[in-house]
């Protein structure tokens, strides 16, 4: 009988992990999506990985909304020409995720170039068994530039 509770146990706890692992491994996807989204100006990919809802925070103290993101995006009024993510960390707790990185990126800003390394903080949504970002606050680093 002990061995019998053991494996229930045990069994329960691997698929919990594997679950975590799943929503984590779709996360990571839409992030993913969204990056090269932001490089293309891919406006149907950026509308379908971003909730209605967004608030996009930047580092400098300005806020947008999916739509004005969108557009800068897709205008050319923000353009990137490469975005990296470093050290990023997933966190999933039901229909929510919290996702960490460095972001390190290269902007085209009317033909010159710039770079810019942020630390960034995304919140991502399950809606209809899809993960959209909801919100996202980057923010300057220690020992960077102000």
């Amino acid at each position: 009988m002990k061995k019998l509770t053991f494996l229930l146990i045990f069994s329960l706890l691997t698929f919990a992990a594997f679950a975590q692992s799943s929503d984590e491994k779709a996360v990571a996807s839409q992030v993913e999506a969204l990056r090269k989204a932001m490089i293309a100006g891919d406006r149907a990919s950026l509308n379908d990985v971003m909730s209605d809802q967004l608030s996009y925070g930047h580092s400098f103290d300005f806020v947008q909304n999916k739509a004005q993101f969108i557009d800068a995006l897709v205008t050319g009024r923000a353009a990137f020409t490469k975005i990296d993510l470093k050290d990023q960390r997933i966190t999933v707790d039901g229909n929510t995720a919290i996702v960490r990185h460095r972001f390190i990126a290269d902007t085209n800003d009317k033909g010159k170039i710039n770079s810019i390394t942020l630390g960034v903080l995304q919140v991502w949504k399950k809606t209809n068994g899809k993960w959209q970002l909801y919100a996202r606050q980057g923010y300057k680093l220690p020992n960077q530039p102000r």
